[in-house]
């Protein structure tokens, strides 16, 4: 008679064999993007993924370099990532399919929206599955903040926006480095800088600077927020990591505050563009629509968490690693100044218009974005379809991870010139340019635009195509347009940053200020001790530098 031994040892065999039959009859259907291989059921990928998806998508892209798209397990969800940005934007464009609103609706309550808001939200919105049980009562939350966003985040509010910014800014400038002829050096990391004052002068431009008496280290929250975003976007759980779940609960109890304090003073139907309690137009008339949508006073302050952070946390860090980039190669910083000159208008002041138009500007400040985003485009698909000879099936997910685009070899690096390979920062990149692909992108975003607001809008809203134009060109020559497409730091289609005429006035008009007041060395010892700072790729959106970046600055002779 055998022993129980045996026994347990035949049984493990057993299972081995039908896990490695299991495991190995995990390839993908014919006809949808190839599987990567995993080995926990159900679980799949989700761990790495979670935890570095920029470092987990580069491995990815690594077993499948010539794939345009993969299929992923991620726990219990087929998941397809985009490599390829002809397939980006045949996903852009297809906004009825490729949909974004289960996502908004899930950050809405990961944020701290209440069941309730999120019902109310769901209403109207581009959903996979419809509750049979929910009442259209016209409604229309999402929609609601799409237009607005555009209405308000361009044209005339715009500037009023960015001039609020600028003065801000200025004011910091000249405070820290007051004007007089004995300017002495400070020493300081010029990225924190540059995060510190960026930072306050972003939060008084769109949330008024009222703000700041109720929640005076609003400033320092924003970035603790930051830090612990990804525990609770990945539902991480609290008794495990309470500080992010703190700080969120301290920012929804502070926004409250603040617009208790706002309609006190000013009610909703202030004219100004900006005033002190509200800020800017755009913060007043969205929160205004998310009280006459029947949110809670918790819904409305997260949402403006929401807000802040999303401006915030991407253009912030691109600035900084701007900043760096310029100042550490003293013949581009000189060139940049040159071009500035040309657009002043008195000693510190200048055109922003003319100094967005300049174009070794804009080709430092496009290959910032290429350089230090990672911005993935997550979608829920909303019935099976064809995507470039795949098949993608209903209610899986797709995500566009721009990072991957905006580093492939073959779409950036030029034979013969050793500058050109994607991991290195190239300031002259982008200086090929007119308004080709922007005007593509555009295109996209408006075939998208049409079926969306179709989908959304409530019974009395008028859906009228808009036309835009961007601030920034792409390039000239035609073998270089796919790479500009390969560009997606701003995402696309219906979900085409409505910020990124703010973040491009931000960062390149901010470093105009700069540059025209303060006269900036780097500390070599220093650069030579720690290196030039990298992107942490750890970080999603706009990436900080991964280290300090020391440096001398002192107001320039005779300002």
């Amino acid at each position: 008679m055998a022993s129980p031994f045996t026994y347990v040892y035949i049984a493990f065999v057993f299972l081995v064999v039908v896990w490695r039959w299991w495991f190995s009859s995990q390839g993908q259907q014919s006809d949808e993007p190839p599987l990567v291989p995993y080995r926990l059921p159900w679980l799949g990928h989700a761990l790495p993924f979670i935890r570095n998806i920029n470092g987990y998508t580069a491995w990815v892209r690594s077993l499948f370099p010539s794939n345009s798209a993969v299929t992923v397990q991620i726990a219990g969800r087929r998941l397809y990532l985009i490599f390829d940005s002809r397939l980006a934007s045949l996903i852009y464009r297809r906004s009825r399919v490729f949909l974004f609103d289960p996502f908004n609706l899930e950050v809405m309550k990961m944020v701290g929206c209440t069941e309730k808001d999120i019902q109310i939200a769901r209403i109207g919105a581009q959903t996979v599955i419809r509750d049979p049980r929910s009442i259209d009562d016209g409604r229309r939350v999402l929609h609601g903040l799409h237009v607005l966003a555009d209405e308000h985040l361009s044209g005339e509010s715009l500037d009023e926006l960015t001039s609020r910014f600028i003065d801000m800014l200025s004011t910091e400038l000249d405070t820290r480095f007051p004007p007089g002829p004995m300017a002495e050096w400070q020493t300081f990391d010029l990225a924190e800088y540059v995060k510190a004052a960026w930072t306050h002068a972003s939060i008084t431009a769109l949330y008024g600077s009222h703000i700041y008496t109720i929640w005076p280290d609003i400033d320092t929250w924003l970035w603790e927020f930051d830090q612990g975003i990804q525990s609770i976007i990945t539902k991480m759980p609290r008794f495990l990591f309470p500080k992010p779940y703190t700080v969120l609960e301290q920012g929804l109890r502070m926004f409250e505050a603040w617009e208790t304090a706002a309609v006190q003073h000013s009610g909703f139907d202030a004219e100004a563009i900006w005033e002190p309690f509200w800020g800017h137009r755009h913060t007043r008339l969205r929160n205004k629509h998310l009280l006459d949508s029947g949110l809670s006073a918790r819904g409305r302050a997260a949402n403006n968490i929401s807000l802040l952070w999303g401006l915030g946390a991407n253009a912030i860090p691109v600035a900084m690693q701007v900043m760096n980039q310029v100042v550490a190669d003293r013949s581009l910083l000189e060139e940049l100044r040159e071009e500035i000159s040309r657009c002043q208008t008195g000693l510190v002041s200048f055109d922003l218009r003319k100094v967005t138009a300049q174009p070794k500007l804009k080709s430092v400040y496009l290959e910032a974005l290429r350089w230090a985003t990672a911005s993935p485009s997550p979608r829920v698909i909303s019935e099976d379809c064809e995507l470039g000879g795949y098949r993608l099936k209903k209610n899986s997910m797709v995500i566009i991870h721009s990072r991957t685009m905006q580093m492939d070899k073959p779409t950036w690096e030029i034979a013969d010139h050793a500058a050109s390979n994607p991991e290195t920062f190239w300031a002259g990149r982008f200086l090929d340019g007119d308004d080709d692909a922007e005007a593509e992108r555009i295109d996209e975003r408006l075939n998208a635009e049409v079926a969306y607001l179709a989908d959304t809008a409530g019974p009395g809203d008028k859906n009228t195509k808009r036309t835009a134009v961007e601030p920034m060109s792409g390039p000239r020559s035609k073998d270089i347009q796919q790479r500009m497409m390969a560009l997606r730091p701003f995402g696309g289609g219906t979900t085409l940053c409505p910020g990124r005429h703010f973040a491009t006035n931000e960062i390149i008009g901010g470093l105009a200020a700069l540059m025209l007041r303060l006269e900036i060395q780097v500390v070599e010892e220093d650069l030579i001790k720690n290196g030039m700072p990298q992107p942490d790729l750890m970080k999603q959106g706009g990436l900080f530098p991964d280290r300090s970046f020391m440096v001398r600055v002192r107001r320039r002779h005779a300002l």
